[in-house]
């Protein structure tokens, strides 16, 4: 039974790096306390259930302890309908904290499911302040809905309802500023230590200001270079200096970005 001044009582199906980095700030917020941590690789659950004050770690299936208030199910997307189909059905509230799976992947298991989930990149051992961080949130029931949105409350100031499309759309437009350009900061750094000797840190103070103003102008208004003036000549040379797979890559964003600004 849920009791709103006592922590849930709670099971963590995951171990990976939004689990090692929101599981043990949802315990020392108070808002859970986590009996056992499911992963199928042993040692990933014991690491994450050191962790924790008195949480199990246990890899079978079977194992896992039916009897908690809570499930929270953090692991890659492809594998939450995957995990669902191991567990048993109770009638606890199931969470995950996917942004691009429906909640209804976990009907089976329950009447009361549904999500929680921090729209942020997690690393392990990488330290985030959740406090900033906007928590979408989504319940079958009002059940589901206030266990979802306790949680969130207990660690960040930024808790929004968000149905299965609207979460879709917020994960694409985050694989957009975060992972693509990740990639791109990582195709600059193999660039300047093949080529000239030095790493993206060179590219700093460019870096800074490129996030300056993405943050307070609309980031189309701040567009500069070779493409967004339609300077072929610079585009091509560019091109030469690089590998071909670099040079295409270069020239699909070259083009998208001149026909972004014809269209607009």
């Amino acid at each position: 039974m849920i009791q709103k001044d006592k922590p849930i009582e709670a099971v963590v199906i995951g171990s990976g790096n939004v689990a090692s980095v929101v599981v043990p700030a949802l315990e020392k917020a108070g808002a859970i306390a986590v009996r056992q941590v499911y992963s199928p690789t042993p040692e990933h659950a014991s690491a994450l259930a050191g962790r924790l004050a008195g949480a199990e770690a246990v890899s079978d299936p079977l194992a896992v302890d039916m009897s908690a208030d809570l499930y929270l199910v953090s692991v890659k997307d492809d594998a939450i309908a995957k995990v669902a189909a191991q567990m048993r059905r109770n009638d606890a509230v199931w969470l995950h904290t996917s942004g691009g799976v429906e909640s209804s992947v976990m009907a089976p298991l329950t009447d009361s499911y549904g999500v929680f989930y921090p729209l942020q990149t997690f690393s392990r051992g990488v330290e985030v302040d959740l406090s900033v961080v906007p928590v979408f949130i989504q319940g079958s029931d009002v059940r589901s809905l206030d266990v979802a949105r306790r949680l969130g409350e207990s660690i960040s100031g930024k808790v929004y309802e968000a149905d299965g499309p609207m979460r879709a759309k917020l994960h694409a437009a985050a694989v957009y500023a975060c992972n693509f350009t990740n990639h791109l900061w990582a195709i600059a750094d193999d660039i300047l230590r093949r080529e000239t000797g030095t790493d993206l840190g060179v590219l700093r103070p460019l870096l800074e200001e490129t996030m300056r103003k993405a943050l307070t102008m609309r980031p189309a208004d701040g567009q500069t270079g070779p493409a967004r003036r339609g300077d072929r000549g610079v585009i091509e040379k560019h091109k030469s200096l690089l590998t071909q797979d670099e040079a295409q890559l270069y020239e699909t964003l070259s083009q998208h970005i001149m026909d972004y600004y014809e269209r607009n």
